[in-house]
């Protein structure tokens, strides 16, 4: 069954690589309600087919898709992983000092930067699971610090015009 649209869906933490398949499905599944194929995926991302179920697969382990066995197989979308609710950032920059976020930036990018180093890997899905030992725990929290970091990096932003607005007054 082909998913619809969400309507009046907040804007979602997306943290993978601009350009990336993985970008594409993960924009395209904040969007989407409803089970999709591989093929459905594909074609409304405009991505390779094969990608895209590897891609999936990826998402199934972290948690971001539920796979449904079948023929075709279909996947859908955790909505724990995509919040509708008002967007993170400007909860953030509304609850948090500029110290507060920078203070969590500074964890938060350590964190990333363990798992990098850690997994020779820019992102989780650059880690070949092949070659390399890691849990789908490890995996999902390191897309966690990922994610969560975009947030405050956004929420800061948003302070430091709250700050520029303030001197120009």
């Amino acid at each position: 069954m082909m998913g619809r649209t969400g309507e009046g869906a907040s804007p979602v933490e997306n943290p993978f690589a601009a350009g990336s398949t993985a970008e594409r499905l993960y924009e395209l599944l904040a969007r989407t309600d409803g089970e999709q194929s591989v093929a459905e995926l594909a074609a409304r991302a405009d991505c390779d087919r094969v990608a895209v179920r590897e891609t999936l697969e990826s998402f199934a382990e972290l948690g971001i898709v539920t796979e449904r066995r079948g023929s075709p197989s279909t996947y859908e979308r955790n909505d724990r992983r995509f919040p509708r609710s008002e967007d993170g950032a400007a909860v953030l920059a509304r609850e948090r000092s500029l110290e507060e976020l920078e203070a969590r930036m500074d964890v938060l990018v350590d964190r990333v930067w363990r798992y990098q180093c850690r997994y020779d890997a820019e992102t989780p899905l650059g880690v070949d699971g092949r070659t390399v030992d890691i849990t789908p725990a490890a995996l999902a929290d390191w897309e966690t610090a990922r994610a969560e970091l975009q947030r405050c990096e956004r929420a800061r932003r948003l302070r430091l015009r709250e700050v520029v607005s303030e001197e120009r007054i």
